[in-house]
Parts: C-alpha cells; sequence; structure tokens
C-alpha cells in the first residue's frame, strides 16, 4: 500500500498505506500496515528493536508530514526516541503500545517460527455480461478503472496520484456497442483501489457507480462498498487471508452499478487471493 514514500539517500525505502493519500489512514490500518512489512527484504531499515512486536526503528532522513501525522492519529504506536541506523543514517524508534493487540494483529503476518509469512497475491479478472475481459496477477497493490471516458486533466490526475509501485489494470472498450454496459463503465472510471495488509484484502472505492460485494463466508449477503470520503473509514476488508496456508485461495466478487440480484450484471470483478 503505498502513497507518500520517504528515501535513504537515493534509494526508495517505504511508501505509506495508499489510504494515506487516497481514502485517508485510519488508525487501525497504519499498525496493521506495518507490521505486515517489519523485517520483510524490501524494507530495509525496518526493523524490530528489543522484543518483537515491541520496538521498532523506521528510517527518517527528513520528516515527513503525512507520516508524522499518521504517526501521530495512531493509539497504538507511540514515538520512542531518535537514533541511528548501524550506516550511521537518521531513525526513529516506535513502540507499539498495545502489546497485545499488536501481537495478534502481527501472528496473521508470522509464520511459526517467528519468520514472516508472504503477503497474499491477487488475481484480477474482469467480466463484461458475463464474458472475461481482462485478467492480470498482482504481486502488489493495484488500482482498476476505466480511461476511455477520462478528461485530460483526470488522466494527469491519475498519473500524479498513482505511486509508482502501484500497478493500473485498465479495463478495455467494449468490443461490441452496448448502451447499458457503456452508462456503467463511464461511472467507473475512476475505479477501486484493492490492496493488501497485514493479510487481509482491501478496496477503497474511487468511482461514481455503486460497487456491490459478497464476501466468501455470506454468500448469500450483498454489501456495498462506500465511496472514498477522505477519512480512511470506508476501505472495507474483502479478504482476510490470515487463516489460509499456502497455495489456498479465496475469492470475492464485486458488481459494478447493480446488484447481484439482477438478472445479469454487466460489470463484474472477481478477486481471487492466494498465499
Amino acid at each position: 500500500m503505498a502513497v507518500n514514500g520517504f528515501c535513504h539517500g537515493s534509494d526508495q525505502i517505504l511508501w505509506l498505506p495508499r489510504s494515506v493519500r487516497m481514502a485517508g489512514p485510519s488508525r487501525q490500518q497504519l499498525p496493521d500496515f506495518l507490521l505486515g512489512r517489519i523485517g520483510q527484504p524490501g524494507y530495509p531499515g525496518l526493523v524490530w528493536q528489543g522484543p518483537r512486536g515491541t520496538v521498532f526503528s523506521l528510517p527518517w532522513p527528513r520528516w515527513k508530514a503525512r507520516l508524522r501525522n499518521a504517526l501521530a492519529r495512531s493509539r497504538e504506536i507511540s514515538e520512542e526516541i531518535s537514533d541511528e541506523d548501524r550506516t550511521g543514517q537518521p531513525c526513529k524508534l516506535y513502540r507499539f503500545t498495545d502489546h497485545g493487540a499488536s501481537v495478534s494483529s502481527q501472528s496473521s503476518s508470522v509464520q511459526p517460527g517467528g519468520n514472516p509469512a508472504p503477503l497474499p497475491t491477487i488475481l484480477v479478472s474482469v467480466f463484461y455480461r458475463g464474458v472475461q475481459v481482462t485478467s492480470r496477477r498482482f504481486e502488489t497493490d493495484c488500482w482498476v478503472l476505466y480511461p476511455p471516458v477520462l478528461s485530460p486533466e483526470e488522466q494527469q490526475d491519475v498519473i500524479q496520484a498513482r505511486p509508482p509501485d502501484v500497478a493500473l489494470l485498465e479495463l478495455p472498450v467494449p468490443v461490441v456497442h452496448d448502451d447499458p454496459l457503456y452508462q456503467v463503465l463511464s461511472s467507473f472510471k475512476q475505479g477501486i483501489f484493492l490492496y493488501v495488509s497485514a493479510g487481509c484484502v482491501y478496496a477503497v472505492r474511487r468511482c461514481v457507480a455503486r460497487v456491490y460485494w459478497r464476501s466468501p463466508h455470506t454468500p448469500d449477503v450483498e454489501h456495498v462498498l462506500e465511496r472514498d470520503g477522505g477519512d480512511g473509514r470506508n476501505a472495507a476488508v474483502l479478504l482476510d487471508c490470515g487463516d489460509m496456508e499456502g497455495g489456498q485461495t479465496s475469492r470475492v466478487d464485486l458488481s459494478v452499478g447493480q446488484s447481484f440480484s439482477s438478472s445479469c450484471s454487466l460489470v463484474v470483478v472477481v478477486v481471487t487471493a492466494t498465499r
């Protein structure tokens, strides 16, 4: 999940959860995001200090407002002291104030023996009137959208808003003229964000179109994905992969612009997570 980066020399170290910029971070999401990445090879310098699940160090060459605000709003994280890492680079030390909660949250991201569990990968498949039109597997977060109806200004906004490590899945133009389908796609233009944090797959709705989804645990219950309100509270947990073992999959379906009770869903996004 990424939005606002900070650098260690010329190398990019860490990107904050995309919700910092796109949906506004909730106090609950930031601890989960950090717990899922502390000690991971892709985040050098983000490591545990002392008892696991309590104190960690964060590379910090200069102060960043979004990161500062996100950490300041978190009730689960408190700042300890400034320090230097082994390379002499500045860093900050932080403590998870609710040790029990941090260990519990971390359990879904750690394998027996204390080794970090691999983050789930997601396969995103899109169907128009029941026919698959695109399908891609992602090992990073992704933005699903329909660019053909974006204005030049909106296209520029997408370029500026998208972090470099967030993939785009651009939906294709229908091959056959279909007014109802075009209408749904036009309202889906800025689409949805899909991201992984602490073993869960989250979604943030950016489009005007209503998006309905069904949990694999309660397939008969239909949920509505709330639109991004800028406060981070509208990010929905689509899939919880914490209890999945290696090779297992879990799937969720999202219907754009129409309830699943409709006779024929025009646009359906299927997200399949594999651990």
